[in-house]
């Protein structure tokens, strides 16, 4: 508890007490495995976050680490030397591990070297409830939810909290695979202005979790900083693509509170702000967009070169082009398992793409053939963008 207490302070003594606007970036799973991978979220993730002149705090969404707990020192090294605060969930690969027949993992050394696993803080009119959802089952297995005394700790968080205040939950295991959803409606209906922020499932997702009561809230799943596990082809820094499940780059969220309410941005590490999605063209007639920070309740329209006004797209549950790619990239590599080009990448279908068929019309196949980018446009409650995206 001290240490948390620590934690909650230099929160109000570093974030300007006047803010009106809070800027923070949201980072999934950097999940560090050894020296050379730490080294690669360094001069990757934890490079671009220090060289950020906008942020106000990151929040880190668990799994620093992944099971070597002598890792998590030279973490909070790099993440101290950040030029704001920071806070952290931990993950299920964040727990000591012993080699003691019976002895369930624990969170000793991320307690004593990270902070509390269950924390809070406000700033800035938002209020921000860190928890550990990882329940251990039998001695070396996890599900997703909170204890009782942890239930019994929200609840007072939420009760407390003023009716306009929007709050933010943010924890490791997506609040959708939760095995009991009873209780947690039950608690998350005191205080239903609320945004939920997940890491774990190293895929980019967006959806409304909605109740058996109606009660809807916006879960974001950020993905993870080392993608599909610092694995695959080296990019032009030299740093693995481990491109994800879902088909999305190595990323993480922004979001802006401002008014007692947020708006989002996705953000590839490494790239401009500017890459947002990628455009392929299927068996030479069909579109495909793969929208990286896209929900399942946004729309997206495109605008073809040369010709006028915008097209919409529908959103398609499918697998993302680039995890084709992928896919049969790693039928070409010798002693898959072991070779680190070899991305562990399956061919699960993406709930952030959309496509449609130009089959039947010539003008529209000619202006994607031209080799001009297309004008994506993207909207949905909580995100909007406009880019020009090549056509693959």
């Amino acid at each position: 508890m001290k240490r948390a207490l620590c934690l909650l302070m230099a929160l109000l003594l570093v974030l300007p007490l006047g803010a009106k606007r809070l800027r923070v970036a949201f980072v999934g799973d950097p999940q560090v495995d050894n020296e050379t991978e730490l080294g690669y979220a360094r001069r990757s993730i934890y490079k671009e976050l220090r060289e950020r002149k906008d942020l106000d705090l990151a929040i880190f969404l668990g799994d620093l680490v992944n099971d070597d707990v002598a890792l998590l020192a030279p973490s909070r090294a790099t993440l101290d030397s950040l030029p704001y605060p920071w806070a952290c969930v931990p993950g299920n690969h964040d727990r000591d591990v012993y080699r003691v027949k019976g002895q369930a993992r624990d969170m000793a050394t991320y307690t004593r070297v990270i902070h509390a696993p269950d924390t809070c803080f406000e700033r800035a009119g938002v209020s921000f409830i860190m928890m550990d959802d990882v329940r251990l089952v039998g001695t070396g297995g996890y599900e997703g939810g909170f204890r009782e005394d942890q239930k019994a700790w929200l609840r007072k968080q939420l009760e407390s909290l003023p009716a306009d205040r929007l709050a933010v939950l943010c924890a490791h295991i997506p609040f959708n695979e939760f095995k009991a959803k009873d209780s947690l409606e039950t608690i998350l209906s005191i205080h239903p202005k609320m945004l939920l922020m997940c890491g774990h499932t190293h895929t980019m997702a967006r959806s409304k979790l909605v109740f058996p009561s109606g009660l809807s809230l916006e879960e974001v799943l950020a993905g993870a900083a080392c993608g599909s596990w610092w694995r695959g082809r080296p990019d032009r820094h030299g740093i693995p693509v481990a491109t994800q499940n879902c088909g999305a780059p190595r990323s993480y969220y922004v979001v802006d509170f401002k008014d007692g309410d947020y708006r989002l941005d996705y953000k590839v590490i490494g790239e401009p702000a500017s890459v947002k999605g990628s455009a392929t063209l299927m068996d030479s007639t069909r579109l495909v967009l793969n929208v990286y920070g896209g929900s399942t309740f946004g729309e997206v329209q495109v605008k073809l070169p040369g010709r006028r006004g915008w097209i919409s797209i529908p959103r398609h549950k499918e697998v993302a082009p680039e995890v084709l790619e992928t896919y049969q990239f790693n039928k070409t590599l010798e002693k898959r398992s072991r070779n680190p080009l070899f991305i562990p990448m399956l061919r699960q279908k993406s709930p952030h793409i959309w496509s449609l068929d130009f089959a039947d019309d010539p003008s529209a196949l000619a202006a994607l053939r031209s080799g001009r980018p297309i004008r994506l446009r993207y909207t949905d409650s909580s995100m909007s963008f406009s880019v020009r995206v090549p056509v693959r």
